[in-house]
């Protein structure tokens, strides 16, 4: 509201405004928000929701006709230069994105704006685009931002913009081309604004509503819920509104008591086909369903699910023959759940979930369908991926300067990203073919041929009980076979 009133020196000047953020962290409520207040102050002249689901609003068809309709009503001076448009091109809404906005929206609020004199009078009217990653058509999203960064330049109107959109790939890189300088300011919904203290206080005050008014009220316990059981669902839902949202809607129930509706929650157990998470696994579903590698993806995501011991810090490239770059076009169009990460000082690549419910999801098969994750069925593929990053940076034994060429630094590093998952998971492995062909082919012969050398480097980083594993886990294989 500071930036639509330009009483924020920072953005006050900046004609578009970005707000954007995680799946579910209440862009669409906010958006809704700051129209009905602006409706209050007759600041608003139109908005579109664009929503993936819905065929008439997951297209940019339909969005000059309907930002048109509304401003003819909200703005009635401009309907005579709207009418007359229409008049003279019946097929209007067949050209282009850019030629439909400059005649039925540019046009007449020119029309509307040249006879005002006082800076009251030309106080800035706002356009609201929600959901802008959900048009389908992703040159469409480039093409409507591009439509009002071209339009701010041409014509000096005091229209502005607020759009609202998770940080996809297409759009973000829009907003930081090179066109866009000066024109637009960014609001990222994290940690900055304390969602954990509004979550926490919407759970207080829709907990104490359903004590009071639910028809169920009597059988509620006293002591309902228990600040561990609201802390649970705070950290749940990492900052974003939609999982307090959906524990909220699913609790609040009239048809089954509080405490056993909350209590499913807490388990994540669905009892006899009750999905307490549906619009929650929807989003999820919908969000995943645009990914193109998709078993890429969800093998990498698997690694972290592997690894929640280390917070997820475990280099992918020990178990991804991608670099950097690679993994981050891999999860561009899951900005809104997923973030790479690279750290600087290890060189390495790691993954954070933004939002935690979705590792939940993920691991439940009657939730996530076929995007589930079976981490039985992946440890076996991360120890394979283990062996063959390994292997060939052991295996030099046939030549004499092999501990002067062997970066035992490098290599302490990255077995120490890889002990711990393998203590924990090899004997859980299934001794497939592929994990027997690896495991045959690890160089322990090359290690101990050098144990002088390399002895007290293993025995600095704890490796000896590493490689005794590895011997025995080899010794099963072999018996396996």
């Amino acid at each position: 509201m500071d930036w639509i009133h330009r009483t924020d020196w920072v953005t006050w000047y900046r004609y578009i405004l970005w707000l954007t953020g995680a799946a579910g962290a209440g862009k669409s409520a906010i958006a809704q928000s700051i129209i009905e207040l602006c409706l209050l102050e007759g600041l608003v002249i139109a908005s579109f929701f664009f929503f993936r689901s819905d065929s008439t609003r997951n297209h940019a068809k339909s969005l000059v006709a309907t930002l048109a309709y509304q401003i003819f009503f909200s703005v009635p001076s401009t309907q005579a230069t709207i009418q007359a448009a229409i008049e003279n091109d019946p097929l209007i809404f067949t050209r282009s994105l850019e030629h439909q906005f400059d005649l039925l929206v540019i046009q007449p609020l020119r029309k509307f704006y040249e006879p005002l004199d006082t800076l009251e009078e030309k106080w800035r009217r706002l356009i609201v685009i929600d959901g802008l990653d959900e048009c389908l058509d992703r040159g469409s999203q480039r093409q409507i931002l591009n439509m009002f960064r071209s339009a701010i330049r041409k014509y000096e109107l005091p229209l502005i913009f607020l759009v609202a959109s998770r940080p996809e790939h297409d759009i973000n890189t829009t907003f930081r081309s090179n066109h866009m300088n000066g024109v637009f300011a960014k609001i990222y919904l994290d940690e900055s604004y304390e969602p954990d203290e509004d979550i926490r206080r919407f759970l207080k005050d829709s907990f104490e509503e359903i004590s009071t008014n639910h028809p169920y009220k009597s059988r509620i316990p006293m002591i309902w819920p228990t600040p561990a059981a609201t802390e649970s669902i705070v950290r749940k839902s990492s900052g974003q509104f939609v999982y307090a949202a959906t524990v909220v809607r699913y609790v609040q129930s009239n048809r089954h008591q509080p405490h056993h509706q909350l209590e499913k929650i807490l388990n994540l157990r669905p009892l006899q086909g009750d999905m307490p998470f549906a619009q929650l696994d929807e989003l999820y579903t919908m969000i995943l369903s645009c990914v193109a590698e998709i078993e890429q993806v969800l093998y990498a995501i698997s690694v972290y699910s592997l690894n929640v011991e280390a917070n997820g810090k475990v280099d992918l490239s020990c178990y991804m023959s991608l670099d950097k770059e690679e993994i981050e076009i891999l999860f561009c169009d899951l900005g809104a759940l997923v973030s790479v990460q690279w750290d600087e000082e290890h060189e390495a690549t790691s993954l954070k979930i933004l939002h935690a419910s979705l590792h939940d999801f993920l691991l439940d098969p009657m939730r996530s369908k076929h995007f589930c994750i079976s981490l039985d069925a992946y440890r076996t593929k991360h120890m394979i991926a283990i062996l063959r990053y390994i292997t060939p940076r052991l295996r030099e034994s046939d030549d004499p300067d092999f501990i002067d060429e062997l970066d035992i630094d490098e290599m302490a590093e990255h077995l120490v990203s890889t002990e711990d998952f393998f203590i924990r998971n090899y004997p859980r492995c299934e001794i497939s073919a592929d994990l027997v062909h690896q495991a045959f082919n690890f160089p322990l012969a090359q290690i101990f041929n050098h144990q002088d050398e390399i002895f007290l480097y293993f025995l600095f980083f704890d490796f000896f009980p590493f490689v005794g594993r590895m011997v025995i886990f080899i010794s099963s294989a072999f018996h396996s076979k």
